[in-house]
């Protein structure tokens, strides 16, 4: 397969899109209700992330270890010349969403929700091209 063609997507690959995909809707929803909590909004687009990356190493055939880490995500990622979905201080601001953030009640407000959807449209467009899905 040429380098720049996206990668097939194998049944873990599809059904990480899938989890993937739920966290999308949700964010989509969120996105609707301008009262709705920033934080909230956050996390599920953190999981986004984390679930869309991971679907792109697997397709790629890397073993990774566990990790809720979207910099370490990354890492793989470029480890394998592959694009990133966001810049790497995007994925900084969205990471602490993963755990901490979720447990504590605390708003990011340097977060803007527009800018959390724009990065969210930048990172669908990313496994487009790098699946094909």
């Amino acid at each position: 397969m040429p380098p720049n063609e996206p990668k097939p997507a194998t049944a873990e690959a599809r059904a990480l899109l899938h989890a993937a995909g739920r966290e999308w809707k949700t964010v989509e929803l969120l996105l609707l209700h301008p009262d709705a909590p920033v934080s909230s909004v956050c996390f599920h687009a953190q999981q986004y992330l984390e679930k869309a990356m991971k679907a792109v190493l697997v397709s790629n055939a890397v073993v990774f270890r566990r990790t809720h880490g979207l910099e370490k995500l990354a890492d793989l990622l470029e480890q394998q010349g592959l694009d990133l979905p966001l810049s790497r201080a995007q994925l900084k601001r969205l990471n602490p969403f993963a755990v901490t953030i979720r447990y504590e009640d605390m708003e990011i407000a340097s977060t803007d929700i527009s800018t959390v959807a724009e990065m969210m449209e930048n990172a669908r467009a990313w496994v487009g091209r790098q699946i094909g899905e």
